[in-house]
């Protein structure tokens, strides 16, 4: 999992600890962005209430969205197509080899937006 975040999208890890849960504890960053990864044995389960909160959907605004995208896709990593959003942003997203959805996002300026 910690391989995808530092391949195909350029993160670095910043910390680890190997001895938590069954695969340990990663924090890994890129530019000004900051992700934590946790063994999900680490990560205590949900009760029935809070299961539906556990769906996660990561949204990353970045600068030179089309580089980042064609940075991503060069290393033979499936990314969505560029979509203009009716608020304002542009944006592409992909899946983390877990099924979570990432989605990056640039501000749109003038009147493409």
């Amino acid at each position: 999992m910690i391989q995808f975040y530092v391949e195909p999208l350029n993160f670095q890890i910043v910390d680890r600890m190997d001895d938590i849960g069954l695969s340990g504890w990663t924090a890994i960053a890129r530019d000004n962005f900051e992700i934590m990864l946790a063994s999900p044995s680490y990560i205590p389960a949900p009760n029935d209430e809070e299961s539906v909160l556990n769906q996660v959907i990561l949204y990353v605004d970045v600068t030179a969205l089309l580089e980042l995208r064609e940075e991503i896709r060069t290393k033979d990593y499936p990314v969505g197509k560029i979509e203009n959003r009716f608020y304002g942003n542009r944006e592409f997203e992909l899946l983390d080899p877990e099924g979570h959805r990432i989605i990056f996002a640039e501000k749109i300026e003038g009147p493409e937006k």
